[in-house]
């Protein structure tokens, strides 16, 4: 199942999805650009970098609308911690309290924090660090970076920490607790966490995003600042530990830390060292090292967004601001020093290889795609990245994996546009002169610079006055209104052209066709005189012709009146002889 759909209208195919995407898990494929969901990771890039808003989360909660409206059903509401900095201390009248009341206020009939889960999890990391049987412990909270590991990096799996996240430890604690049929749904920022829970149904029921708690909000006219419920109605979680820092950089290794504090010496514990890596770009940096062998023994605190979950991807905008939701987090889980439990609930969760390997082409083939986009050699390749890969090697071995089209490389379209361009102004006979706003030459083709005696060079630092009268270009610039075939004179009387006058909105110019007709009108007219002088001719027989059709009508009984329509119409004829119209 995909998560992330793709409005065909919406996208234009500007690649800047694929730019931000780490994994390269989108297709451009016959004007149809996809997301290719076994090989997604789900990060959120491409749905938050999109200009033209053309990726959609996929996340229908109708299901969890009808628990919340039917009393029978017990629903308790996992809060992310991060909330603390999007709702709890955002400067709007906003508190923790308020926002209780408003889930509330939706149909939850409790309201729990995630953190609650999240010291279970640090309950079993600590007891990881205590076995010491891990070379290296990957944490494995942030369900993209475990995607990103078991997709792309398969021989460090053995490295992830055979644990559950916050989300689905708290999801277990909570149906333990309250009974199977219990509803727990997750309130939080992220996209993978949709996946997460959908893929573990025991122990949680469903995700409502930031996103959409704030679109409900604004449906039903509920207003965080105004609510002000009893504490009898909306009574407060049960007590969430220090673990409220786990949305922060350095989160969690300062909650295991804080637990384990008596073991520590020089920085480390029980031989491991400690870090922290924040940014799926950095998290595959240090993904790559590991995986060369260069990293020792370590406990890795990952998380796929820079910034932590305070910055993650499906936090409204309206309320991104990563460095003072940090802060108030941090204040927030400085209220919660509580002694870590063992964690009640089976929280293990061992981790499987997805990676599906792809195809390799061979060198030959390579090198036969990359020759189709005009780089028949490596000094060719420009590495650019503007066709969203960062080499041309990349962007080849895309095309034959079915990823790509040859098209998408820029350097290629607008070198073949050049050369396509160039020729069709070189070997056309027309004159081809284009001009801005104010009139000045932008555009002078190799026609033109022939009939005027002026080389393109000179033109294009030319006023189009300078040339010939600039009144009709002038007129479409006011106007916005073509002319199409108007015959004019283009630089005197001699030189007779069809104008043709285009404005181009897109660049506030005037392109002018001029089709060169002075042959053609010179035939014409000559054609015309000799039509006029047989006229003349003909009309002089006519004269001399009458006198003696008089005679002969008179001898022959007819009347002349018949004579003369006759050769009237011989005349008209000749006249009218080679004329179209």
């Amino acid at each position: 199942m995909g998560y992330i759909r793709v409005k065909e209208a919406n996208c234009k195919n500007c690649y800047k999805c694929l730019k931000h995407c780490d994994v390269k898990s989108i297709s451009y494929i016959n004007d149809r650009v996809e997301v290719i969901a076994e090989q997604c990771i789900l990060c959120g890039h491409c749905v938050n970098v999109c200009p033209q808003k053309a990726k959609t989360v996929v996340n229908d909660i109708a299901g969890i609308l009808g628990w919340l409206a039917d009393p029978s059903v017990r629903v308790v509401a996992s809060l992310a911690p991060s909330y603390a900095g999007l709702y709890a201390d955002a400067g709007k009248g906003e508190s923790a309290a308020r926002l209780r009341a408003a889930l509330y206020r939706l149909g939850f009939d409790a309201v729990e924090e995630t953190a609650v889960g999240a010291n279970e999890v640090t309950a079993e990391y600590k007891r990881l660090l205590d076995e010491g049987e891990m070379e290296c412990i990957l944490t494995t909270c942030c369900p993209t970076v475990n995607s990103l590991i078991t997709k792309y990096y398969p021989s460090l799996v053995p490295y992830m920490a055979p644990v559950v996240s916050p989300a689905l430890a708290h999801g277990r604690t909570i149906k333990e607790r309250d009974g199977a049929d219990t509803k727990v749904v997750f309130v939080g920022p992220c996209l993978s966490k949709i996946k997460e829970i959908d893929d573990h149904p025991e122990s949680a029921d469903g995700v409502i995003t930031f996103r959409q708690l704030d679109a409900l909000f604004t449906e039903r006219g509920i207003r965080l600042a105004e609510m002000d419920a009893p504490e009898e109605e909306c009574p407060a979680s049960l007590p969430a530990p220090f673990s409220r820092i786990y949305p922060v950089p350095e989160g969690i290794v300062r909650d295991v830390k804080l637990n384990s504090h008596k073991g520590f010496a020089s920085g480390s514990y029980n031989g491991y060292s400690f870090i922290s890596v924040c940014g799926l770009e950095n998290v595959m940096a240090f993904l790559e090292e590991l995986q060369a062998g260069s990293c020792g023994r370590l406990f890795v605190e990952l998380n796929s967004c820079d910034g932590g979950c305070v910055n993650g991807p499906l936090i409204p905008e309206e309320r991104r601001a990563a460095f003072r939701a940090r802060l108030s987090v941090e204040k927030y889980a400085a209220d919660g020093f509580e002694e870590v439990k063992p964690a009640a609930p089976d929280l293990s969760l061992r981790f499987e290889t997805e990676q599906k390997k792809e195809e390799e082409p061979d060198e030959k083939t390579i090198r036969k795609i990359l020759t189709e986009i005009g780089k028949p050699t490596p000094d060719k390749e420009l590495n650019c990245g503007s066709c969203g890969y960062n080499t041309c090697r990349d962007k080849a071995i895309a095309v034959y994996r079915g990823k790509a089209e040859l098209y998408m490389c820029l350097p290629y379209m607008i070198d073949l546009s050049q050369s396509l361009s160039n020729v069709t102004l070189s070997v056309t006979p027309n004159y081809i002169v284009a001009v801005d706003r104010d009139l000045r030459i932008v555009e002078f083709n190799q026609a033109a610079q022939a009939k005027f005696g002026v080389s393109r060079k000179e033109a294009l630092k030319s006023d189009l006055f300078e040339l010939m009268d600039p009144e009709d270009f002038q007129e479409v610039l006011d106007t916005h209104r073509n002319i199409v075939n108007k015959k004019t004179h283009l630089i005197s009387k001699e030189t007779i052209v069809e104008e043709t006058l285009v404005y181009v909105p897109e660049q506030d110019i005037v392109i002018g066709f001029f089709k060169d007709v002075t042959e053609e009108e010179q035939q014409e007219t000559a054609a015309r005189r000799a039509r006029l002088e047989a006229a003349e001719m003909a009309q002089k027989v006519i004269d001399k012709q009458m006198t003696v059709a008089q005679e002969i009508a008179s001898l022959l009984g007819e009347t002349t009146a018949e004579t003369k329509v006759t050769l009237v119409n011989l005349k008209k004829q000749m006249l009218n002889e080679g004329d179209p119209s």
